[in-house]
């Protein structure tokens, strides 16, 4: 989806592609220190984070996290 930076917490206010994933609170807490990622938008921030899409090189690692947040919401 598409979020207006300021929404995220960015000074920007153009839009940014997203993307919310559900991991484990520990997991979310060692990725929210990278910044390519943020507490989860309009969701439980304990459970779920937001990826910036356009801070990440390569898909693989992005696939990784969605399949791991689909897993997680069986």
């Amino acid at each position: 989806m598409n979020v207006p930076g300021t929404k995220l917490g960015l000074d920007d206010p153009q839009e940014i592609d997203i993307v919310d994933l559900k991991v484990e609170p520990e997991l979310n807490s060692i990725l929210q220190t990278q910044p390519r990622f943020r507490p989860g938008y309009h969701m439980a921030k304990k459970h779920w984070l937001t990826a910036l899409l356009d801070q990440f090189e390569s898909v693989d690692n992005l696939a990784d996290l969605i399949e791991g947040s689909f897993a997680a919401t069986k």
